[in-house]
């Protein structure tokens, strides 16, 4: 905003939609758009007014907003022609100062755009007017960038439009909290403010009849993040919670429940990973997700990609790369938000999030100029404070990390445990210390599995494995789960746009193996379950690190929605399902997700969303944990089902399984 006006640099697909209006197929009558716009001093060949009937593949207002396959254009030229759905105007509207654009379609399909004496007239059919309004900056791919045009006292009014207040989002976006041992974290996210704007919000808890407050918190400049902590929480009561910020003369609001802490014999953990966004905002996995119920939410990295939502990707300064990967994983909070405001989750970053297509975080450390290729040299491509503040979007809310000191260039640490409903939960970090593969093979990556197992190489880092060990063994719990980003054994066999073989994986946490085999080790005497995503393809095993089966249990979730393609589909099936994967490290493969043959193929932008994330082997995990008998049942649910009449099929192959976790081999 500059002045009251919308100031907005024309590119393509540059719009700016009104979120609580829609166009909808039951409705009759007019429509009417009006706004003042300033031009530009030099437009070159840029354009400017309204965007109206979008829709995309997916027939929701939000899947319009990113993914749009339909529209009608109504502008406004830099040479002052007026342009509706393709058709001129025969004289020119002088760009000399601010005017008024309208747009005017009556019930019978006659639409007319207007600036002053110039118009330009086109019949429309009904159906295309359905979907969102927008305003319009406009330009092709090779205009100059910068121009900007000034929307000024935008309406919108008429019959055929729907009117949802519910689909507002903002000032307060959403909220994410966790409970453990009597805390309470909760984080609140916020949009970019003004610095007249109010920098800090309040929680306050209902008690009875009356909201008390409870405590106040700064808005951090960079993450856009509030985060509070309460101590000697009761968590054996269910309590209202409010977030509120003043805004524009208003007090504003968001509100949810902390959910009492399960104290019955199961506990239910819904589990998600590698949202590549076509589908978004998911609405078929989030309703089920929803008639599921479960008592807490995991998210194992991968909430965003660098192309999520369009438009590319920005690095740099931090400050705009950061409004970048804000306006993603906004994208993700929209998504899940009324499922976080009243239920824990625990969200942990991925490769991706960090803007990173792999990531060997090699203890921090930057990854010198030039050596970005691949990330394979090991370290971080964006600046400390710009990961730092990721991390707080995603982690602020989880527990107090176990060894808070920071590694390498100041690069903050959220390893933990989160104790719920019976169950000790280890929160580890797979990348944040993992040696990079250039560093560890400075004269090339051999093409051996007995010469990858490298001295020295790490995987978790001492410090992970100090903390597993003593979580391990002094931690009581009726029962114990690892969550990390990537499951640490190589199960899947091709991947790549053509699903090719493909043998070594350094990405993966097969490797390094002494690393692995450290790893499994500290665990193995608390026989935990391990939880995982990172590989878009759902996978339960049991490691084998001396012998097999003498590891833990492992589940891979699929992706929510898949993108880059994997399968598990091995040359020759192995009696008891035992494989040494191409490391060497012993697997015992119990049940696979796969997606289905040839859905690699399938071309995006003429696939419905949802059609191509069930094909492409996408959905999602619910695990029951029954805590008096130490059995784990692991549910592996394909993208296009109803969970409120599952029917046989709509579970992968092989799933549901259920897991004892007292027996040792």
């Amino acid at each position: 905003m500059e002045n009251g006006a919308v100031a907005a640099q024309a590119a393509s697909n540059r719009t700016l939609h009104l979120l609580t209006h829609q166009v909808e197929p039951n409705r009759t009558g007019s429509l009417t758009l009006s706004v003042k716009i300033t031009p530009p001093a030099e437009a070159a060949q840029t354009y400017a007014g309204f965007r109206i009937g979008i829709r995309g593949l997916l027939d929701n207002y939000r899947h319009a907003l990113i993914s749009a396959n339909q529209w009608i254009d109504a502008y406004v030229r830099a040479d002052g022609t007026l342009v509706l759905d393709g058709h001129e105007s025969d004289s020119t509207v002088p760009l000399a100062g601010e005017f008024s654009l309208q747009f005017h379609v009556t019930s019978d399909g006659q639409a007319e755009l207007r600036a002053g004496a110039v118009s330009v007239r086109r019949r429309l059919t009904r159906d295309r007017l359905n979907g969102n309004v927008a305003l319009l900056a406009g330009a092709p791919e090779a205009a100059p960038k910068g121009i900007t045009w000034r929307f000024r006292s935008w309406s919108v009014e008429g019959t055929l439009l729907a009117h949802h207040p519910e689909q507002t989002f903002g000032p307060i976006l959403w909220t994410q909290y966790t409970l453990s041992r009597g805390v309470l974290k909760l984080t609140a996210l916020f949009p970019p403010m003004g610095p007249a704007d109010a920098q800090q919000a309040q929680l306050e808890i209902r008690r009875g009849n009356r909201w008390q407050r409870a405590a106040s918190a700064p808005i951090d400049s960079l993450s856009r993040t509030a985060t509070f902590r309460l101590d000697k929480w009761d968590a054996t009561k269910a309590a209202g919670y409010r977030v509120l910020y003043r805004w524009q003369n208003a007090l504003h609001e968001w509100s949810g429940t902390i959910r009492q802490e399960p104290a019955g014999d199961t506990l239910k953990l819904g589990v998600f990973s590698c949202d590549n966004g076509y589908a978004f905002p998911l609405p078929r996995l989030t309703a089920n997700v929803r008639v599921q119920d479960p008592d807490l939410l995991f998210f194992a990295g991968d909430q965003i990609y660098e192309g999520y939502g369009g438009f590319g990707f920005v690095r740099e300064p931090a400050s705009l790369a950061m409004l970048d990967y804000l306006r993603k994983f906004w994208q993700f909070g929209w998504t899940w938000r009324e499922l976080l405001r009243d239920r824990p989750a625990i969200v942990i970053p991925d490769d991706h999030d960090v803007f990173q297509g792999n990531i060997w975080g090699q203890g921090g450390r930057k990854i010198p100029p030039g050596r970005e290729k691949g990330f394979v040299y090991g370290g971080y491509v964006e600046p400390p404070e710009w990961v730092n503040a990721v991390q707080r979007t995603q982690c602020a809310h989880l527990p107090d990390p176990v060894d808070p000191a920071p590694v390498e260039q100041g690069i903050t640490v959220y390893f933990t445990e989160l104790d719920y409903g019976g169950v000790s939960f280890a929160i580890l970090e797979d990348r944040k210390f993992k040696t990079g593969p250039e560093s560890a093979f400075p004269q090339g990556v051999p093409g051996s599995a007995e010469a990858l197992d490298v001295p020295g190489a790490e995987m978790l880092g001492s410090r992970q494995e100090a903390f597993l060990q003593r979580w391990a063994s002094q931690r009581p719990a009726a029962m114990k789960v690892v969550l990390s980003q990537t499951i640490l054994c190589k199960v899947t066999t091709h991947a790549g746009p053509a699903l090719n073989p493909n043998r070594f994986d350094l990405d993966s946490g097969a490797w390094p193996q002494s690393g692995r085999r450290r790893a499994l080790v500290a665990v193995r005497d608390a026989n935990p379950l391990m939880i995982h995503g990172d590989q878009h393809l759902g996978a339960l095993v049991r490691h084998g690190i001396d012998e097999w089966d003498d590891g833990p249990y492992a589940f891979m979730v699929p992706g929510t929605a898949n993108g880059f393609p994997r399968a598990w589909w091995p040359e020759e099936e192995k009696p008891g399902g035992h494989y040494f994967d191409s490391f060497g490290n012993r697997m015992t493969v119990l049940g696979i997700a796969n997606p289905e043959r040839g859905s690699n193929l399938l071309p995006r932008n003429r696939t419905h969303p949802e059609t191509l994330a069930h094909k492409k082997g996408s959905g999602h995990g619910i695990v029951r944990f029954h805590l008096a008998t130490k059995t784990a049942e692991i549910e592996t649910w394909r993208y296009d089902f109803d969970a409120r009449q599952p029917q046989k099929g709509d579970q992968f192959p092989g799933f549901p399984q259920t897991v004892d976790l007292t027996r040792r081999k």
